[in-house]
């Protein structure tokens, strides 16, 4: 995970989404720090567009009620007082937004993370329990970027999680929480060379 920014203070949330509105680059927020979002390689950006057009795809094929969305859409945890941008998020038909903001969504059903070994603890462990205390987050997936490999989070009930993981170009990876399936030589499609 990246280093937290050092300031004289901790920031409000209103501070903090002004100053992203002029960033160039993408902070996380939480609990008042702001913290740099690791620049993303191209093989990472490949798997996260791969994957949001997989499930896009679906959704569109079988005419389901949700919405997929980028890596462009903070995700506030109330719980935790803190903003992340998954790589990419899947919504019910009405998104709930943050106090009338257009940029920041309260109610992600499926989010997606693409991981490195430098996020990869981070992804799993402290983002993962942090969504979890979101009502309408019901399934986590985590790609892999340097193999082919998944791991996906469904929630059974409020405080259970069944795990599974998915590994080689030939699997599917079922999304329970939408009703579509996606392949993995869907997700890694042209990434082998990156």
């Amino acid at each position: 995970m990246a280093a937290i920014i050092e300031r004289p203070r901790s920031l409000t949330i209103e501070e903090y989404l002004e100053m992203e509105e002029r960033s160039r680059t993408k902070h996380y927020f939480i609990k008042g720090q702001i913290i740099d979002m690791p620049g993303g390689t191209l093989k990472h950006n490949r798997i996260a567009t791969n994957v949001a057009y997989a499930i896009e795809y679906q959704i569109r094929q079988k005419a389901l009620p949700f919405i997929a969305i980028n890596s462009d859409m903070k995700v506030w945890i109330p719980a935790i007082e803190s903003f992340y941008y998954p790589d990419a998020v899947v919504i019910c038909e009405v998104p709930e937004y943050y106090t009338g903001r257009k940029d920041v969504i309260l109610n992600p059903l499926l989010i997606v993370e693409v991981t490195s070994p430098s996020t990869v603890d981070f992804d799993r462990s402290g983002k993962f329990l942090d969504y979890s205390t979101l009502p309408s987050f019901k399934e986590y997936l985590i790609l892999h970027q340097d193999n082919h490999f998944a791991r996906l989070s469904n929630r059974v009930e409020s405080d259970l999680w069944q795990l599974s993981t998915v590994q080689g170009l030939d699997q599917i990876i079922e999304l329970k929480s939408i009703g579509c399936s996606i392949s993995m030589r869907d997700i890694y499609f042209k990434t082998e060379n990156l």
